[in-house]
């Protein structure tokens, strides 16, 4: 147990380290104004840099300490025109970030849904409740 807690006290901050967005990586910054879930990870309300790179996305709160990693994958559906988006799927009890965008990438990426999640939608469904809502913030781009 102590050798564990030795290696996250070693390997944590050299995550957060190597997870900081480059130059030339996607980003946002988006001031979140409830509480929300990224990655089975409760997050409050505040201000966030979300970015991404090929296949994770990445968020950092706003005293810049890395908060959050989640699996996603990319989207080119639609055009988000002049502004950055971060997308949240909201249900009767909680909201997950489901999308991030920014107009200078040709594609969004889609944050894969955690297990929470999915839990929360089958309660929902069993429970016959009306379907999730989509919620959109404006965000600015980091680049």
């Amino acid at each position: 147990m102590k050798r564990k807690m030795l290696i996250l006290t070693v390997l944590c901050p050299l995550i957060a380290l190597v997870a900081r967005p480059a130059s030339g990586q996607a980003g946002v910054k988006v001031k979140v104004p409830f509480e929300f879930v990224v990655a089975d990870k409760t997050l409050p309300e505040g201000e966030y840099l979300i970015w991404w790179n090929t296949d994770k996305v990445f968020v950092q709160n706003q005293q810049g300490n890395f908060v959050a990693l989640a699996f996603s994958t990319s989207l080119s559906e639609r055009h988000v025109g002049k502004t950055c988006q971060a997308v949240f799927q909201c249900y009767e009890r909680r909201c997950f970030l489901s999308q991030v965008w920014s107009p200078t990438r040709a594609a969004g990426r889609q944050v894969r849904k955690c297990h929470l999640e999915t839990l929360v939608a089958k309660e929902d469904l069993a429970a016959n409740k009306a379907a999730p809502a989509r919620f959109t913030l404006i965000a600015k781009d980091t680049e």
